[in-house]
């Protein structure tokens, strides 16, 4: 059965920057977190060292990697190791973003936006996780290494 997880079930917290806020959705032992952070300005992230993480914005953006300068489409997810230099800056106003951080060495993952009327139509029988952001759901993926479903 799909599992679908509502963000504004959750009270947002600051960044452990206090650049922005964000409403952690789960953080699984087996060394993965999911969370939704609310975009309201032009900001640097915090720095997650051993972490890789997955960011999946629903307004377009231009993140700023290590000096090099990557616009990043709303729905479209890219991915960066935690200990890197990011800022984001939002070139299409406030939005939301999805970030996946996974232990690096431990497990991965990957972020997919479907359109809700596409995922409506899908087999929701299956075993699968999903961030609900109205119009926009969010698939999550993670496996542990060697391949297995990390939970």
């Amino acid at each position: 059965m799909a599992r679908i997880l509502t963000p504004d079930a959750v009270t947002p917290v600051p960044w452990r920057n206090g650049a922005g806020s964000t409403r952690q959705l789960l953080d699984d032992p087996a060394g993965w977190r999911l969370s939704v952070a609310d975009l309201d300005q032009d900001a640097e992230f915090s720095d997650f060292p051993g972490l890789d993480r997955t960011f999946l914005p629903l307004v377009d953006v231009v993140l700023h990697i290590d000096g090099e300068r990557r616009p990043v489409a709303r729905g479209t997810a890219t991915t960066f190791p935690g200990e890197a230099s990011v800022a984001v800056e939002l070139v299409a106003g406030p939005g939301r973003a999805v970030n996946l951080m996974t232990a690096r060495g431990r497990c991965s993952g990957g972020l997919t936006a479907i359109a809700r009327r596409e995922w409506e139509q899908r087999d929701r029988e299956q075993p699968e996780l999903f961030v609900d952001l109205g119009d926009v759901l969010v698939e999550v993926r993670v496996r542990a290494r060697g391949g297995s479903p990390a939970s």
